[in-house]
Order: C-alpha cells, then sequence, then structure tokens
C-alpha cells in the first residue's frame, strides 16, 4: 500500500481589505489602503489534511478579524507602514497560535494622492492614484 506525504502546506485569507486614516490635531489626515494576504504553516496542520481534523485550523475569519483588530488598535506608525504592519501581522499569529510555526503576510498598497487647492495639498482630502477606470 502506497502512503501519501505531505510535503508542505499552507492555508490563509487573501484580500482582506483595510484602510486606516490618522487624523493629527491640526487637522492634517494620512491614509492607508492596503490588500492584506496572510499564510499560515505548520506541522500541526497535517492532521486537517490526513485526519479531517480541523480543530487546530485557525477560521479565515479569526484571520480577517485579527487584521481588522491590529489595524485599529495598533499605533499608527505600526500600521501607516506596510512592512511593519505585516510584521505586526505575523508576529501576532506566531504568538497567538502556538502551532503555527510560520505566518507569511504580503500586502498590496493602494496609493492615495493629496488633492492640491492652490497648489498646497488639502489636509484630509485625496483622490487615488493610478488610471484604474470603472
Amino acid at each position: 500500500m502506497e502512503t501519501s506525504i505531505i510535503k508542505s502546506q499552507a492555508y490563509g485569507k487573501d484580500r482582506v481589505r483595510v484602510v486606516r486614516v490618522v487624523r493629527h490635531a491640526d487637522g492634517w489626515q494620512e491614509i492607508a489602503d492596503y490588500s492584506v494576504c496572510i499564510l499560515l504553516s505548520g506541522s500541526a496542520f497535517e492532521s486537517s489534511y490526513t485526519k479531517g481534523d480541523n480543530k487546530l485550523v485557525v477560521a479565515t475569519d479569526s484571520q480577517k478579524n485579527t487584521v481588522y483588530y491590529l489595524a485599529k488598535t495598533l499605533a499608527a506608525d505600526r500600521v501607516m507602514v506596510p512592512e511593519v504592519f505585516a510584521s505586526e501581522v505575523a508576529t501576532f499569529m506566531v504568538k497567538k497560535y502556538s502551532h503555527v510555526t510560520t505566518c507569511h503576510v504580503k500586502i498590496i498598497t493602494k496609493p492615495w494622492e493629496r488633492m492640491k487647492f492652490d497648489n498646497k495639498g488639502h489636509p484630509h482630502s485625496f483622490y487615488r492614484e493610478g488610471k484604474e477606470t470603472r
């Protein structure tokens, strides 16, 4: 009888949309717009593939809600830089779920351009940068 071996596996949640607006006391605002992808892996997940035992699987809704929670509760400087936010998400997942050994986070940023009036950037008006049309 042949035996199947799982060489590697990963699963996760893709296209978690995050928008964070930081409002400064002087009225100036900053915006971060991300699409987040999380991939979790660990040898403990093997039983979900071989025995149908999903008790250790971190639900994709839990992954999505974790991203939303961190985007809302972390300090602005930890969210507004995509590389830092990705590191925060990955670190949180690995610490929270001891059976997760690896967490890869990919963030796609959606650029926003500050509107200008009289050659000055407006404190809280933006438009989507790019050539995308609807």
